[in-house]
């Protein structure tokens, strides 16, 4: 029984290098998407690198600068929101195979906070953030209700502007890179 945990530990850690590998390449993607805006936007407008950025001329309804720079913050702001959605997808998977993995380890089928079992392997500090992992990756995937609640009422700043746990939801879960990196290092401590 041991060697299959043992087993099953090792196989989890491979999981987690290729999860956490594939957040890192799909993360630096959308790091160098600013730099790629603004190239395009300076081919568009017709100036270089070191060229300073010319005026808009909103008087006028064909003004080609005003367009690019239109194009320049609809493109960031899809960006932007496409660097939000990526780092949800890995919170769930992160979970997703944390669950599997704790519920092999413990011979169960349903999830349950893992507390006394981290306890007793002397991991009582990786509790909270692997429930606050669970209930923002259910946050996430599933929307408003009382995982997000949950959520707000352990860590309201993962929601700016919302001062009501009724209000918390996915729309308003902000995931930063430094909270999944986090996760990602509580968990492999976890399963150690």
């Amino acid at each position: 029984m041991a060697s299959n945990s043992l087993l099953r530990r090792a196989l989890f850690k491979i999981t987690l290098d290729h999860i956490e590998a594939a957040y890192r390449l799909a993360s630096k993607a959308h790091v160098d998407i600013p730099n790629e805006i603004e190239k395009t936007g300076r081919r568009t407008i017709g100036i270089g690198p070191d060229d300073p950025w010319p005026d808009r001329n909103d008087e006028d309804p064909y003004d080609h600068v005003g367009r690019a720079y239109d194009d320049m913050e609809a493109a960031s702001t899809e960006a932007w929101y496409g660097s939000a959605i990526v780092r949800k997808a890995f919170l769930i998977s992160l979970f997703h195979a944390w669950e599997r993995f704790i519920n092999a380890e413990r011979g169960v089928e349903d999830y349950v906070h893992p507390e006394e079992w981290l306890i007793s392997r002397g991991h009582q500090e990786c509790a909270r953030p692997i429930l606050e992992l669970q209930k923002a990756a259910n946050c996430a995937k599933h929307g408003p209700g009382n995982s997000c609640k949950a959520l707000f009422r352990m860590r309201p700043d993962l929601f700016p502007g919302v001062t009501d746990a009724n209000k918390a939801s996915d729309a308003r879960l902000e995931i930063g890179d430094e909270l999944l990196t986090h996760f990602f290092e509580v968990v492999r401590k976890a399963a150690s």
